[in-house]
This record gives structure tokens, C-alpha cells and sequence, in this order.
């Protein structure tokens, strides 16, 4: 039945198996307290669709633990699918039981929710006495409460801290449709106890609703002993009437349940099921005049599903629904059932079965067993294992080696079910079934897209324009924007903060980043890219070779191009031996490409691309660099037309550039590493540098915009020279001329390191205000004498102290002139600044005011703070900031 929330059908028979378990399903996940391991496995997994299928199930942990205990060898085959096929954890939040019972379909098109008391079990799906309530996607209701269950189970992965667990779930999130927002309706129907006990939540809002309860209703089949439980629910409620639903197997001393609710106040009305049968279904319900308020699902009458929260009691999830009285009362008699009146004194018939005492805890615990690729198996333990133990399947036992991390057998283990022995063959450990990752993520990613396809932003028709199969190759050769890798799925409207989960912790999803970055197979490029040169190699790089035939669709190794030694001659000599027909009819490709372009120069600042390689980066530019230098040398053929146009190629340049060789101010990537590494110097020489180099030449380039360029590029430049990237050889020359600019190897050198001296004032002035958005900079003369060679006016800043701009314009007016001592004036407030290293920073906020100092200024603190995007009050001791 589902007494389900007002977009849901109340009177509605659930049949979990046929809901949840059918073949276009792409995802299911499962939270239970029992498994039927035989009944999933043998049953319900062959119900469920072909690869890509995301199947998980969180079961109690002690429970699980009990259940893999008791496999006999007769019976291992059962396990086969588990872990490989699915992937099967315990949980345990605390010394509470892992509770809730929650199940999770997803298709292509849909996704449904179902929450109830029924654990994955025959019973609990199929035959028992169970209530479930069945959430939509696309519905108001159902969007909320998949959305409560989402964050709800992200956190409970936290918790558990397992990578194939936090990479299922990621997976999940791009399969599940996009949701409706929080606002859709104002409270969410699923409850869970993480933060606080259901029975709170559930007394706080019907006394919120209601001055007085006439009716409290309750099914459960378990209480804790005493049922003092449902006795605080009457104190907190107050109810006219209480109502209670038994069987005679219900769980509870019922002499004690008798005594605690006759000194509650409410008159007590006993009903017994018939037939008379275990009933599982967990009810309780409050009825005031025509408003009725129903909570459901897998927590009990006791006090560790009720009255404490998660970590101190249970896991539990819970379904709240406003309901009109009939239909409440309806929803605590199971089909094909009644209910009739009993004695209250009958209740005294009723007992406590505490349950078995549990079995002893193992010295040690297995938390995780990891197939490794020669069939060895690894294994991390609680707390450390001894050093005669071994590790055991049902066949056989091997020794293990310590490794740091845990140990590795020795030899390969057939399992899939193992668990630790000691010297003298007894069991000292649980049983766990090995994890196959490798199994489990074919299962997960056949139909990926990863490394396939095209960019988003291309078309199929796109593809045909040498560009656009230079950057199709790309895209599947190397790893551009690291966003990209998981792919475009339904829930993207999953932000980063919340994926960190709400404990701020974020470190297990980083972890699982790191891993699935880190087994891209487009990894494999860097290493083909940048080995060829750590190991003494010479010529040009295979990648850049097979770059450079996608670009003109030729065969490989067609031209031989390995003769060449230095890669702008193989580019030059290609624009000599072609032609410019192919290129011709192509301008269309040019704002998509752009955008292509443009997006991914945007991700190579994101920190997570160095997970993929080390000097991803450095990679990315030396192909993208590639694809520039091609294009301007087809660029120059008589009659070309090229897909983008000179311009854009600026454009595009320096958007690369910029972010990798920085500002001077600290900010490029190169920055961030260590340049005295032999291996980097390697890298950075060579092709590279001489690729770079012949870039910002064309970036400068004598026309008549070179002075705008020029201005623009000095940061640029002077980072370049800095880090002695700057490298001008007889391929560079040849290179230029096939561009269509013959110059020799001094007017290349000239040129370029006449852009660094080069002086504009009002030109620089116009475009530092722009990119700062400040009203105007004014530049003026410093007479004889003066402390500072440059004086800096500034419209457009109010309070200097606190603009994150002014460390910036500081370091920007100082690059410029190449001076180390400037003044800053505003033109609009009177207020100024001077800086120079050494000496304090001084501040004075209008001509009457008090001189502020700051300690004298180190080498690099203004940077420190432009990068950081700081502000010049932070040098200041707090007291003279309020001054």
C-alpha cells in the first residue's frame, strides 16, 4: 500500500519487483537492513537491463557481516556477480543498526523512489506486510523527496569514505533526470535522522499544526522493551485516543507497554490483525478533526529508530504525509486482512525477545579486498593483521606482504569470498567478497563517452574542416577540460559545494577524482608526448606528428615526417607542399571552434587537470601551439581561406599563453613548479620554446594594430623572457617566411625585445582601466628629486585600502615602466599611495588626514596579494586601519 504524499496515489498496491527490478533499467540502488543474496543474484539482477547498469546495495554492516559468515562452499557460486556486477558495502553509522529501506530506479527517462519497511528479502518486496510510499521524478513531491534522498546518501558515503562507492555514485547523479528546484514545494516528504530523531521531527510539526491531537495511531512489529518509546510520543502529543495495531508477534513486553500507556491520559483502544501473521509495517499516525499526518517507513516503536538520532540509535528514513483521517486509518490494514477489537489487557500476552546474544567481535576486521590485475588480492585491515596470518578462501590460504597501504597476497587467490586465518588455520577476521574494479567498471561505463565523440560545441559536418578534425583528435587523444570527463548527465544541476557534501568534507570525492582522472586512457598520450625528449630523443614528437596528419588528412607517416628535426620546419614544409582548395570553404566551422578553443584554455587553470599527468598543461599547449603555427602558415597559401581568422588567432593565443606563463605577478602555471627540475627544462626547450617563440612574434607582428598588441602582450613577454622560453634558431625563420613574414634571426630577436621597452602611456592607460574597469588612468611626469618615477592617477576608486584592484594596477604600473617605486593619486577621491620596495607602504586618505605606514614592503608582497586578489589594508596593522 501507499500512503503516499497528495501527487501519489494512497489506495495504490506496490509491487516493488515489478516497479524496480525491469530491463530498461540503467541504475538501481538499494538501502536494507537483511539481503537475500540467493533472491537478488539469482533472481532480481537477471530482471534487470545489460550494461551500463549502476546496481549498489547498502546493507547493515553486522547483518551483511552474518550473512557472508554463513555461505557454505556448496553455495560460494551465489557471490559471483557481487562486486563484479554490483557492488555490494555494509554500513554502520555508529553502534546503531543500518536501517532504512530505500529503493532507487532509474531509466532513461524516468526515476522512482520507493521507501518503505521492506528489506530486500522475499518478505520485504514480495509476500510480507510492508507499506511503501512511491516517489516520482518529474512530480513536485517526488522531486523533493529524490532530492532529500540524494543529499541524504551522499552524506552516508562520507561516511563510509570507499572510492568505487563515491564513483557509483557519481555515476548515479548523471544518470538521474534533472530535478525540480527546492522550492517546489516548501518541505520535503522524506525524513531521515541524521540530525535529529524522527520522533522530534514528527511531534514538532503536528503540534505546529494543531492545538490538539484526537488521535494517535501505531503499528510496529518491534519496541524496545518497555515501550517507552511510544509512551514519550504520547507525553510529547497528548491524544485523546490511542490506537494501537498488533499481531501476536509483536516484539515487546507487553505487561510493561500496558503499565507505561496507562498513566498516559489517553483512552487506549488494542486492535489484532487476522489472519494473525508477522505484520512489518511501521505506522504512526495523528488525526485532529479533518487533518490527519501520517509518518511511515523503516523505523520501529523503539528507541533507537525513534527517539535518538543516527550515530547514537539507527539509520532511518522516514515518509511524512498530510492525509485526510479516512484515508490514514486505511493505510494500517494491510490487503486482505482486518483488525478486531482486543482487551487492553491482552497486551500483558505480548513478549521481548532481545534476540541471540551476538557473536564475539573478530580480532580483526577486513574493511576492503581488491582484485589486482595479476589476479593477487589486496587487502586493508582494522586494526593492523600479525605476521603468521593469511589470507583464505574456500579452497585455499596464501601469505601476505605488507605494502604501507595493507598487504598483498603473495600469490594469486581464486575467492570470491575471503577472510583471515591465523597460524593454526582459525578464522580471526570477517568474510568479505573481493572487489573486481576492473569488472565493475566495464559494467558501469560500456556506451561511455569518454575519449569519444566530439566537443559539445561541434557539428558532424563540422568535423570535416581540417580544424575540426584537428581538434576531434584532440579531444580524444588528450584530456582538454577535465569537466568534460564525466560527461554531460541529467543531474547536472549538482553543484561542487554540494558535492563536497554537507560536512564540508570533500576529500573522498576528490580521491575518487584522482582515480578516474587518473585511469583515462588518454593519459597514455603525455607520456608518448613528453618521454620522447626525457629520454634523449630527437626530432618530433609522434603525438604532434599524428596532430598534424589528422589536421591534413593524410595517411600516417604518408610524408615521413619523422626526417625533420624541429617541428615548425615539418610545419613549413607542409604549407609548401600543399595547397589552399580544402581550407577554402570553411568559415563556418569559425565560431564553434572558437568556442571549443576558448572553453578549454579556460580549464587548463583547473588544478584537477594535473590528476590526468603532471605536465598535462604543458602538453595541451605544445598541441594547441601546433594547430596555431599550422594555421598560420595555410594562412599564407595563395587563395587560403582558414577557419579562423588573424585576429582570432590573437585572440585565442594569448588566452592560452597568458594562463601558462603568467603576468610576472606569480599567477601562471609555470609559476606553481619547480623550473630548476631538470626533467621541466627539458620540456620547456627544445620544440617548445621555439614554437612558443614564433607565436608571440606573429603576436607583435608589424600592421597596423602592433602598438595595441604590443601593450597588450608586455606581461606576456616579460614573463617569457623571465623564464628563458625564448628560443629563435634557423627553424623559427624558415617557419615565419612560410607565414608570409621573412625576417631574419636578429630582426626576430630585435622585435621582441623591443616590445618589452616599448612605451605607450595613453594607450597602456586606456587599456589597464579597461581591464580593470576603472574610469580613467592618467600617467604623468615626475619632476627631479621626487621619491617615485611614476606618478599613477586613478579615477574610479573610492577606498584604495579595501580594492582588490589596486595590488594589481600597483604591479601592472611597475611592470610597465619597469621602475619599483610608483605613486598613486585619485583623481575623483583624494586619496594616495606609495609603494616601493624596502621602504613602507604609505597611505594618506585625503589631504587633512593622517600619513599611515605599513612595515617596509618585501620583495614580492604586492604580487602576493595581486594573485591572491588581496587587499593593500592587509599590510596594515589593524589599529591604524580603523585610524
Amino acid at each position: 500500500m501507499s500512503p503516499g504524499p497528495p501527487d501519489s496515489d494512497p489506495a495504490l498496491v506496490i509491487k516493488p519487483i515489478a516497479e524496480l527490478f525491469h530491463a530498461d533499467c540503467v541504475a538501481l540502488w538499494a538501502t536494507t537492513y537483511n539481503l537475500d543474496l540467493a533472491l537478488f543474484n539469482e533472481y532480481l539482477l537477471g530482471r534487470l537491463g545489460d550494461p551500463p547498469l549502476n546496481a549498489v546495495v547498502l546493507a547493515d554492516r553486522d547483518r551483511l557481516d552474518a550473512s557472508l559468515d554463513a555461505v557454505p562452499p556448496e553455495r560460494i557460486e551465489i557471490l559471483g556477480p557481487v562486486n563484479r556486477r554490483w557492488l555490494l558495502r555494509g554500513v554502520r553509522v555508529g553502534p546503531g543498526r543500518f536501517h532504512p529501506k530505500s529503493y532507487l530506479t532509474v531509466t532513461a527517462r524516468t526515476a522512482k523512489l520507493l521507501v518503505g519497511s521492506g528489506n530486500l528479502s522475499t518478505n520485504g518486496i514480495d509476500a510480507g506486510r510492508e507499506v511503501f510510499t512511491a516517489f516520482v521524478a518529474g512530480t513536485p513531491h517526488g522531486d523533493a523527496a529524490i532530492r532529500t534522498w540524494r543529499s541524504w546518501m551522499r552524506r552516508l558515503i562520507n561516511a563510509v569514505d570507499d572510492t568505487l562507492l563515491a564513483e557509483r555514485f557519481t555515476d548515479l547523479e548523471q544518470r538521474l533526470p534533472k530535478l525540480s528546484g527546492p522550492s517546489a514545494v516548501a518541505d520535503s516528504p522524506l525524513w531521515h535522522n541524521l540530525d535529529r530523531p524522527l520522533a522530534d521531527q514528527f511531534c514538532d510539526t503536528v503540534i505546529a499544526r494543531t492545538g490538539a491531537v484526537d488521535q494517535l495511531i501505531v503499528t510496529a512489529p518491534y519496541y524496545d522493551e518497555a515501550g517507552d518509546a511510544l509512551g514519550r510520543l504520547v507525553d510529547r502529543l497528548r491524544p485523546k485516543r490511542l490506537i494501537l495495531y498488533f499481531a501476536s508477534s509483536t516484539n515487546v513486553d507487553g505487561g510493561r507497554l500496558a503499565a507505561r500507556l496507562a498513566g498516559g491520559g489517553a483512552e487506549v483502544e488494542t486492535l489484532a490483525y487476522v489472519p494473525d501473521r508477522f505484520t512489518h509495517a511501521k505506522l504512526v499516525g495523528a488525526v485532529a478533526g479533518e487533518e490527519g499526518w501520517l509518518l511511515s517507513g523503516s523505523a520501529n516503536l523503539s528507541h533507537a529508530a525513534l527517539t535518538l538520532p543516527a550515530g547514537l540509535g539507527n539509520v532511518e528514513l522516514a515518509v511524512f504525509a498530510d492525509l485526510s483521517p479516512d484515508v490514514l486509518r486505511h493505510a494500517f490494514s494491510p490487503p486482505e486482512t482486518t483488525a478486531e477489537p482486543r482487551p487492553f489487557m491482552s497486551l500483558a500476552d505480548l513478549t521481548f525477545d532481545a534476540g541471540g546474544e551476538a557473536p564475539a567481535p573478530r580480532p580483526i576486521r577486513i574493511t576492503r579486498a581488491t582484485l589486482l590485475a595479476d589476479r593477487r588480492v589486496h587487502i586493508i585491515t582494522e586494526p593492523a593483521l600479525g605476521d603468521t596470518w593469511r589470507l583464505a578462501d574456500h579452497a585455499s590460504t596464501q601469505a601476505l606482504v605488507p605494502d604501507g597501504k595493507g598487504s598483498t597476497t603473495a600469490a594469486p587467490l581464486v575467492g570470491p569470498l575471503v577472510h583471515l586465518v591465523d597460524g593454526v588455520g582459525e578464522v580471526v577476521s570477517n568474510h568479505v567478497v573481493i572487489d573486481d574494479p576492473d569488472a565493475l567498471h566495464r559494467v558501469l561505463q560500456v556506451g561511455e563517452k569518454t575519449g569519444t565523440g566530439r566537443p559539445a560545441e561541434l557539428t558532424t559536418t563540422d568535423l570535416d574542416t581540417p580544424l575540426g578534425q584537428a581538434l576531434l583528435f584532440l579531444h580524444r587523444n588528450v584530456v582538454m577540460d577535465v569537466s568534460e570527463r564525466a560527461g554531460a548527465g541529467g543531474a547536472g544541476d549538482v553543484s561542487r559545494d554540494e558535492a563536497a557534501g554537507n560536512d564540508g568534507d570533500d576529500d573522498l570525492w576528490n580521491r575518487l577524482e584522482r582515480e578516474k582522472l587518473g585511469r583515462d586512457p588518454r593519459a597514455g598520450t603525455y607520456a608518448r608526448l613528453l618521454g620522447q625528449r626525457l629520454c634523449g630523443g630527437d626530432g618530433v614528437a609522434e603525438p604532434l606528428i599524428e596532430l598534424l596528419e589528422a589536421m591534413l588528412a593524410r595517411a600516417p607517416g604518408e610524408a615521413s615526417p619523422a626526417r625533420y628535426a624541429s617541428l615548425l620546419q615539418l610545419i613549413a614544409r607542409n604549407a609548401e607542399s600543399g595547397t589552399g582548395a580544402r581550407w577554402s570553404a570553411t568559415a563556418k566551422v569559425r565560431v564553434r571552434a572558437r568556442n571549443v578553443l576558448r572553453r578549454w584554455a579556460a580549464a587548463q587553470t583547473d588544478p584537477r587537470l594535473s590528476w590526468v599527468d603532471p605536465l598535462a598543461p604543458l602538453g595541451n599547449l605544445s598541441m594547441v601551439a601546433t594547430i596555431f603555427a599550422q594555421l598560420w602558415c595555410h594562412k599564407a597559401l595563395p587563395g587560403a581561406v582558414i577557419e579562423l581568422t588573424s585576429d582570432d588567432l590573437d585572440d585565442l593565443w594569448a588566452r592560452w599563453f597568458r594562463p601558462f606563463v603568467g603576468t610576472g605577478q606569480g599567477d601562471g602555471w609555470l609559476d606553481q613548479i619547480d623550473l630548476t627540475d631538470q626533467r621541466i627544462q627539458v620540456q620547456l626547450g627544445g620544440d617548445f620554446s621555439r614554437s612558443i617563440t614564433a607565436l608571440c612574434w606573429l603576436a607583435i607582428r608589424p600592421d597596423d594594430r602592433r602598438r595595441e598588441r604590443v601593450v597588450a602582450w608586455q606581461p606576456y613577454l616579460q614573463a617569457a623572457f623571465d623564464k628563458n622560453l625564448v628560443d629563435v634558431d634557423d627553424g623559427t625563420v624558415e617557419f615565419l617566411a612560410a607565414t608570409g613574414h621573412p625576417v631574419d634571426r636578429g630582426r626576430v630577436e630585435m622585435d621582441l625585445l623591443g616590445a618589452l621597452e616599448f612605451i605607450d602611456d595613453m594607450l597602456w592607460c586606456d587599456q589597464r582601466a579597461a581591464a580593470l574597469g576603472l574610469i580613467q588612468l592618467t600617467l604623468e611626469a615626475t619632476s627631479a628629486g621626487q621619491r617615485t618615477s611614476v606618478r599613477l592617477r586613478v579615477k574610479g576608486v573610492e577606498d584604495p585600502l579595501n580594492d582588490p584592484r589596486l595590488p594589481s594596477l600597483v604591479v601592472a604600473v611597475r611592470q610597465y615602466r619597469s621602475t619599483d617605486s610608483v605613486a598613486l593619486f585619485g583623481a575623483d577621491y583624494d586619496w594616495r599611495i606609495v609603494a616601493a620596495t624596502g621602504e613602507p607602504l604609505l597611505f594618506k586618505a585625503g589631504l587633512g588626514a593622517p600619513l599611515l605606514e605599513s612595515s617596509p614592503l618585501e620583495v614580492g608582497t604586492v604580487e602576493q596579494l595581486a594573485v591572491a586578489n588581496g587587499i593593500l589594508a592587509d599590510l596594515f596593522p589593524a589599529d591604524a586601519r580603523v585610524a
